[in-house]
């Protein structure tokens, strides 16, 4: 079988766990990697045996072998490469967070509507066997109505200096907090209609801590906590009139258990022993959409990006946090903005 071939922008650790990923992925290859400096690159590429590398990411999106790019660059550079991308005509799954905020996202996805070019975002967990497995358990009522969910996701990422720097959209909100508030949206199957919060930040002026209160429709509510100062246990929790469930890792869950309103586990669900690194689903899942002509994923779709983007918007609106970055400047237009994906929504409120 003819091998998928990727392109990866960026040398970083995140194009490492990709590569790796790659090179035991079947049908897959990674074909061509790019940096900015043509050594790094060629350095890249003979660690993994990459065939082209590229001093620069305008000679990568012109190599006409490439099927689809990874866009593995720190967060402020994600928009400006997938539209390089875009208007090269190559397909693009960008590392999470899609953006920085939620203007040069929504800029980024009609470009690629416009042009009929699929563009993803690489959010793993969206992908992960074991949170379609928990939907369904949700969906069959297994643990009744859900009521409540809690997530938290914290690592001690201090030491990090794209962290720190608001220059390069620091803080943890959009590193990791992105991660516990799309498993919680996903969950609920909603978007919040209010939310209330609060963040610890740094000297920098970004956030290092924060905690968010959500509310959804039907009386149904969640609790978010986030940190770069220190690790935690990572967990969510679901809460249902008849039992609950037990997701042991927010970024990309490992083990699932059901339990019923006795507290007894009534079912336990693992990873795969044929799993890769769990980087390997959102491949498989872009390669469906593009060989079958769609510009999203099914399991991340736009509307998702957009609004899981807005709503961090709309939080570090409340805070005060802001980029010295192009479209930051729409943070501070309206207040009451909502995050949606341009279709008449009930508005999320700040209480």
């Amino acid at each position: 079988m003819i091998n998928f071939k990727i392109g990866i922008l960026g040398t970083g650790n995140i194009a490492d766990k990709i590569a790796e990923t790659i090179a035991r992925l079947d049908s897959f290859e990674v074909y061509a990697v790019a940096s900015r400096d043509a050594q790094k690159a060629a350095d890249f590429a003979a660690k993994y045996d990459i065939k082209k590398s590229y001093g620069s990411y305008e000679e990568l999106v012109q190599d006409p072998e490439v099927e689809l790019v990874y866009v593995a660059t720190p967060h402020q550079c994600h928009a400006d490469n997938a539209i390089l991308c875009i208007n090269a005509g190559k397909p693009v799954l960008v590392e999470k967070p899609f953006s920085y905020n939620n203007k040069t996202t929504q800029d980024v996805i009609a470009l690629a509507r416009e042009k009929k070019v699929f563009c993803g975002e690489a959010m793993w967990m969206s992908h992960a066997p074991l949170l379609k497995f928990t939907k369904k358990i949700i969906e069959t009522k297994r643990i009744g109505d859900v009521r409540y969910i809690n997530a938290s996701l914290c690592y001690n990422l201090i030491g990090k200096e794209r962290l720190v720097k608001p220059e390069y959209a620091g803080g943890a909100l959009l590193d990791i907090g992105v991660y516990p508030l799309t498993m919680v949206f996903a969950l609920m199957g909603q978007m919040p209609v209010a939310a209330s919060s609060s963040c610890v930040r740094l000297s920098t002026n970004v956030d290092a801590v924060d905690t968010v209160q959500l509310n959804f429709q039907q009386g149904k509510a969640g609790t978010v906590f986030t940190s770069m100062m220190y690790d935690s246990e990572n967990m969510c929790v679901v809460y249902g009139t008849e039992g609950r469930i037990e997701i042991d890792n927010v970024n990309y869950p490992k083990e699932v258990r059901v339990y019923n309103r006795k507290n007894e586990l009534a079912e336990k669900a693992t990873t795969s022993d044929m799993e890769i690194t769990g980087y390997e689903h959102q491949f498989l899942a872009a390669r469906e959409a593009i060989i079958t002509g769609k510009l999203e994923c099914v399991d991340r779709p736009h509307k998702d990006i957009v609004n899981t983007m807005g709503f961090c918007d709309m939080l570090r609106r409340s805070w005060g946090i802001f980029y010295p970055l192009p479209g930051e400047e729409t943070l501070k237009v309206n207040p009451n903005q909502t995050p949606t994906d341009g279709n008449p929504a009930p508005g999320v409120k700040r209480v």
